[in-house]
């Protein structure tokens, strides 16, 4: 006798381009993996121990998201609980310190699948902006022991280009991941900085991090900019991209001897009419050109007024901020892109969100499906089977039976949100509840032992075998 179903999902339209498919379905899991798809309502009299009614909603393969931030530098402790609400069932973070990442996930984990990358640091792993590259060796060694899948180099840090070069060097010949938020001492966080990128890398694997970002008008007009930040990547197919469709950016409010830390925070102030001066941020949150970031319960939200110039005072300035310096026609133009053979220019949608409050790849993403920029399909493309392939996660980003875990979104197409996140069979969100804990780490055979010990369950991905190397689910 066939053991009852864990879980039935009733009468959702279930869509996977994995399958090619997009149909009403009934989905049934047992267990922690997919074990049939079936037409909708085969599986209505099907016995299970819980029965989840999609009518209405579509059934995706769980979302992975390949760009956010989760250490405490960026909301941490609600980060995890942030995603699950999102319909995120797989993050990869994007810099945080190895014990830093692997700390937060084991105290405020909601059932995730999480990796996450190691930064390189002058005055911290490194010793200066131009290191050796037996140093660079040492950081990434220190990353890839500490749990993390790889490294990300960023443009605040101001590696120089000779620098940037050998640790991408280095993070190809090892295998494993390497990510780049593009600039360094002779380019800025623009697009400058991508073109650097592009060449730096040469025929080495990178990830590009949030392209969208070096499209806003700092050197040319946006569009201009964007156009060109196609060019490179259709030049460039090895690469891995992705761009974010938030109009707001990321970054540190914190401020020293009355000026802000992070130089292009002064930058984003001049654009809005402001000193880029401590007391020009002031005034900026004041009018609501700045936002701070401010943890309420379990979710940051964006605060400005009085409201968010005390929040900001009460970290002691040492807080996240938020500019909406996106322009429109960059973020719709990248996130449609397409070559000549109708493939994806720009791999996958990310969010550079997590703790970070701009979850929006279903708000925004469902969006551009309702306008007919993307299809559904398309979504789900970038949303999870291409994400699922680069990263190297086989039984994820689709629904095939028998092979495909159970991380599953439940969507409402109408107002755009995840209903239900389900991660390995078992319902981590529901209805904006988050009842999932603990946390699954993705790490390599190096990492594992640290994630073990840290409390958190280590998943070993071998990166080698990935699409990041092997080029599967690239410009799919």
């Amino acid at each position: 006798m066939t053991a009852p179903a864990s879980l039935v999902i009733r009468a959702g339209r279930v869509v996977d381009p994995a399958s090619n498919l997009d149909a009403l379905m009934d989905v049934v899991v047992r267990s922690d993996k997919v074990a049939d798809v079936v037409p909708c309502g085969q599986a209505a009299m099907l016995a299970a121990d819980r029965v989840i009614d999609a009518s209405g909603k579509y059934v995706l393969p769980g979302i992975i998201d390949l760009h956010v931030h989760l250490s405490s530098r960026y909301s941490g402790p609600v980060a995890h609980k942030m995603l699950a609400r999102a319909g995120v069932t797989t993050a990869l973070d994007m810099g945080a310190a190895p014990a830093d990442a692997l700390a937060t996930a084991a105290s405020h984990g909601a059932g995730l699948n999480v990796g996450s990358l190691g930064g390189l640091v002058p005055g911290g792993n490194l010793p200066d902006r131009d290191p050796s590259r037996a140093a660079i060796r040492r950081a990434l060694d220190e990353c890839l022991d500490g749990g993390s899948l790889g490294i990300k180099i960023h443009f605040d840090n101001k590696l120089t280009p000779a620098a940037t070069k050998i640790a991408i060097d280095e993070a190809n010949w090892q295998r494993t991941w390497v990510a780049f938020h593009c600039g360094t001492t002779e380019t800025a966080s623009d697009i400058t900085g991508l073109r650097e990128a592009v060449e730096l890398a040469g025929p080495n694997r990178l990830h590009l991090a949030h392209v969208n970002s070096y499209c806003r008008g700092n050197v040319m007009d946006p569009v201009v900019e964007a156009q060109e930040c196609i060019s490179l990547l259709n030049g460039a197919p090895h690469l891995f991209s992705e761009s974010y469709l938030a109009s707001i950016n990321g970054t540190s409010a914190r401020c020293t001897d009355g000026m802000p830390v992070v130089e292009r925070v002064g930058m984003w102030l001049q654009m809005g009419g402001f000193a880029p001066t401590q007391d020009g941020l002031r005034d900026a949150i004041m009018a609501g050109w700045a936002r701070i970031h401010r943890v309420i319960g379990d979710d940051t939200v964006l605060a400005t007024g009085d409201e968010g110039v005390a929040a900001w005072l009460a970290a002691e300035t040492n807080t996240g901020l938020s500019f909406a310096v996106n322009p429109t026609m960059p973020r719709l133009m990248l996130a449609a892109a397409r070559d000549g053979d109708g493939r994806f220019v720009v791999d996958a949608l990310g969010t550079d969100g997590g703790g970070i409050p701009r979850n929006v790849l279903l708000s925004h993403g469902l969006a551009l499906v309702d306008i007919e920029v993307l299809s559904a399909t398309d979504l789900v493309r970038k949303l999870s089977w291409t994400p699922a392939r680069v990263i190297g996660l086989p039984a994820k980003g689709h629904l095939r039976p028998g092979v495909a875990d159970a991380d599953i979104t439940i969507v409402d197409p109408v107002a755009r949100r995840a209903t239900t996140t389900i991660c390995g069979g078992r319902v981590i969100m529901h209805e904006g509840l988050v009842i999932g804990a603990g946390t699954t780490f993705l790490t390599t055979e190096r990492g594992a032992a640290a994630v073990a010990a840290s409390g958190c369950k280590p998943s070993v991905i071998n990166l080698s075998q990935s699409g990041f190397y092997t080029g599967d689910g690239l410009k799919a």
